[in-house]
C-alpha cells in the first residue's frame, strides 16, 4: 500500500513539473503587466510635461477619480462606472437570452444547418474596429447607410442613433459581436446531452417547454456559467467598437472604463491616472465575475 501511494505521489510531482513551463508563461504574460500597472498607478507622471520629474503619488491617482465633495464637483468616473455596468449587464442579458434561443434552434438536424451554424458565428471572428466602421458608415449613416436609405424610402426622417441614442447603439453592437460566443458554448452543451434521457422525458409526457426549462437548462447550467463569466470579461474590456463608432460621445454618454483609460493615457498623457483607472477596472471585473458566479451557484442549487 505504501509503495502504491509513493508511486502516485511521484507521478503527481512529475505532472506538476510538466505544468510549470505553462504556469510560468501565463504568470509572466498576465501578472507582470498588472504589477507594472499597479506601480504606474502610484506614480505622478505626465508625458506632456517632461520638465516635471516623476514622483511617488501614493493613492492620489485613485482619489482623483473617487473624490466626491458635492454634486457640482463630482468626478465623471462615477457616471462612466455606472454606464460600464449598465452596458455590460444589458449586453450579457441579451446575449444569454437570444444566445440560448438560437442555440435551441440550431440544435436540430435540418437541411443547411451546418451552413447556418457557420454563418451565425461570423460576427465573433470579425475585428471589433472593422465591425464598428462597417456599422457606422454602411448601416447607421443617415445619408448613404442602409438605415438612412430605407427610412427615406418609407417616407420617414432618419434619426442619427449614434448621436442621440449612443447607449442603445453600443449595447446593440456588443450583443451582435458576442452573442455568437454564447451560441457556441450553449450549443456545445445542448449537443452533449444524453439523447436517451431526452427521449425518456418525452415518453413520460414532458412537453417541449417543460423539457427546455426543467431538463435542458439545468443540465447546461455549467456551460451558461462559463459563457456569462467569460462574456463579462470580453464585454467589459471591449474598446474597438466604441472607438470607431461613438468615440465615447457625445461627451461621455457612451464612454466605458476601458475607453476612459485610453483617454487618460493618449489624450491627457497621464500615466499614473491611467494606471489607477486600469487597476480599478480590473478590480471591478473580478468583483462582478465573483457576484455572477455566486448568483449562478445559488440558482443551480435551487434547480438541484
Amino acid at each position: 500500500m505504501a509503495a502504491i501511494e509513493g508511486s502516485l505521489m511521484k507521478k503527481r510531482n512529475t505532472d506538476y513539473r510538466y505544468l510549470m513551463p505553462a504556469i510560468i508563461v501565463v504568470a509572466l504574460m498576465t501578472q507582470v503587466p498588472f504589477l507594472m500597472t499597479l506601480i504606474f498607478s502610484a506614480v505622478k507622471w505626465n508625458l506632456s510635461r517632461p520638465d516635471i520629474p516623476r514622483t511617488f503619488a501614493g493613492i492620489d491617482n485613485y482619489l482623483y477619480f473617487l473624490k466626491f465633495e458635492d454634486l457640482k464637483s463630482v468626478s465623471p468616473f462615477y457616471g462612466i462606472l455606472w454606464q460600464t455596468i449598465f452596458i455590460t449587464a444589458v449586453s450579457l442579458l441579451l446575449c444569454s437570452f437570444f444566445g440560448f434561443l438560437l442555440a435551441l434552434l440550431f440544435d436540430h438536424q435540418i437541411p443547411g444547418i451546418n451552413i447556418a451554424r457557420t454563418l451565425i458565428l461570423g460576427p465573433f471572428f470579425v475585428m471589433s474596429t472593422a465591425s464598428g466602421v462597417i456599422w457606422k458608415t454602411t448601416i447607421f449613416n443617415t445619408t448613404f447607410g442602409w438605415y438612412g436609405v430605407i427610412a427615406k424610402a418609407l417616407g420617414m426622417t432618419p434619426v442619427d442613433w449614434i448621436s442621440y441614442h449612443p447607449l442603445i447603439v453600443i449595447i446593440l453592437l456588443f450583443t451582435w459581436q458576442w452573442m455568437p460566443f454564447f451560441i457556441l458554448v450553449l450549443l456545445a452543451g445542448l449537443q452533449g446531452l444524453d439523447q436517451d434521457l431526452l427521449d425518456c422525458t418525452r415518453i413520460d409526457g414532458v412537453g417541449w417547454l417543460g423539457s427546455i426549462f426543467k431538463i435542458k437548462l439545468p443540465l447546461i447550467m455549467n456551460h451558461l456559467r462559463v459563457a456569462i463569466m467569460l462574456g463579462l470579461v470580453f464585454i467589459i474590456k471591449e474598446f474597438g467598437l466604441i472607438l470607431t463608432t461613438t468615440a465615447g460621445g457625445p461627451g461621455t454618454r457612451s464612454m466605458t472604463l476601458p475607453y476612459y483609460v485610453y483617454q487618460q493615457i493618449f489624450s491627457a498623457n497621464n500615466v499614473g491616472r491611467a494606471g489607477a483607472l486600469a487597476a480599478m477596472t480590473v478590480i471591478l471585473t473580478l468583483v462582478l465575475v465573483n457576484l455572477i458566479y455566486r448568483s449562478i451557484e445559488r440558482r443551480r442549487a435551487v434547480y438541484n
